[in-house]
């Protein structure tokens, strides 16, 4: 398989860049949940086991992330996946800029084109700005909230839609190592 896109479809370096994103995304999620559900106060909320945290997700007198001081928990796994994902993106992004893509799949009309060119826009977009207000608040900037999760929402409208037009014309072979 060419490492490029091309004439051919979408080449290996894609391919690769997109299913790693997936996976990263998924974990993203299986994480970002499971701290949730954990009553440690190390989740999402503040002083659920009758601390008081100072920022949102660092929870009881942790000064920062287990990571530098020794430990390591759901909160560090959750940052190290966002931070995967944002390199991921920005490799997606310059990738896509080095490289055509492969013609339209034919099955596809002018109006799932549009909405696929749409959905990979707003999808690169998020794959930044989730995980970066995520660290954000992480280190205390509570601010951000509603953008993180208005950024959660449209990320996952934005896959919805995704799914819904290669799953309608059966297209996940395109994406698929061949």
């Amino acid at each position: 398989m060419p490492l490029r896109n091309g004439p051919h479809g979408y080449g290996a370096v894609t391919k690769t860049l997109h299913w790693l994103t997936v996976l990263a995304l998924v974990g993203q999620v299986v994480v970002g949940y499971t701290m949730d559900a954990d009553d440690s106060g190390r989740g999402r909320g503040r002083g659920r086991s009758g601390e008081s945290g100072r920022g949102r997700g660092r929870g009881g007198d942790d000064d920062g992330l287990g990571v530098l001081d020794g430990g390591f928990d759901l909160v560090d796994l959750h940052v190290l996946l966002g931070i995967a994902v944002i390199a991921l993106a920005l490799a997606r992004i310059l990738w896509r800029r080095s490289t055509p893509l492969p013609p339209w799949a034919e099955r596809l009309s002018g109006a799932e084109r549009r909405l696929v060119t749409a959905t990979e826009r707003v999808l690169l977009a998020l794959l930044v700005v989730v995980p970066a207000t995520g660290i954000a608040l992480v280190l205390g900037d509570d601010d951000l909230l509603p953008l993180h999760i208005a950024g959660h929402v449209l990320l996952y409208a934005a896959v919805a839609l995704h799914l819904a037009v290669v799953v309608r014309r059966r297209l996940v072979g395109r994406m698929l190592p061949s």
